[in-house]
């Protein structure tokens, strides 16, 4: 089974390449983020303790994933409903990076990511999908762009949804982000030794898939 593992910090483009293989291999999808966030937002709404790590565990087992058949796409259900609008946004993506800096929380995710890994095959994203999760992934990349160039496409996603945020604020934020993931003891942001390294900052979107399919049909 083809498993294509997908690494970088926020904003570097992982999402918009990892769809984009998705519809062009019709391969499965993880978006181990939307994992972090669907317990982020649930934590929020019942007012749970973020240090409270058996009710952050509790939550994420009781979530279900459901992959659909035709799209490979993944529909979030917690308690019969669809929370899949609800966990993409700035505040809730705060509390899931706090929140993925819990080693033991951290652990018991990696069971429900690798379920993921269904024929056809899967498209993984995140930040340690090729390093922790698939470290025997046949592909893996690892994405990268400076900070300015990923608030300033953070920007325009927020402005598309009609949320108004400064620049300054969102450099930041990932700056702050950025050195959590990279400093945690549990899994943090590194380079997997055979991943092929894409920096997107002056990359179109098509530009980085063609990058990306060429690598995936000379490692086949």
């Amino acid at each position: 089974m083809l498993i294509i593992a997908i690494d970088g910090p926020s904003g570097v483009g992982k999402g918009t390449l990892a769809l984009n293989l998705v519809e062009e291999l019709k391969l499965n999808y993880l978006n181990s983020g939307s994992i972090y966030r669907s317990i982020a937002y649930i934590a929020e709404i019942n007012s749970i303790d973020l240090n409270n790590t058996e009710e952050l565990i509790n939550i994420g087992s009781s979530i279900i994933f459901n992959i659909k058949p035709n799209s490979h796409k993944v529909d979030i259900i917690y308690e019969n409903k669809t929370i899949n609008n609800l966990i993409f946004n700035e505040e809730t993506a705060k509390i899931a990076s706090k929140i993925s800096s819990n080693k033991t929380l951290r652990l018991s995710l990696v069971s429900i990511q690798r379920s993921f890994a269904k024929e056809p095959g899967l498209i993984a994203e995140g930040r340690d999908m090729g390093s922790v999760i698939f470290p025997n992934a046949e592909v893996k990349f690892f994405l990268t762009a400076n900070n300015e160039t990923k608030a300033k496409r953070r920007l325009n996603q927020l402005k598309e949804k009609g949320i108004n945020v400064s620049l300054t604020q969102l450099i930041d934020e990932l700056n702050e982000r950025d050195k959590r993931d990279l400093n945690r003891k549990a899994s943090p942001l590194i380079i997997p030794d055979d991943a092929l390294v894409i920096e997107t900052d002056n990359k179109s979107i098509k530009d980085v898939q063609e990058e990306a399919i060429k690598h995936i049909k000379s490692s086949n």
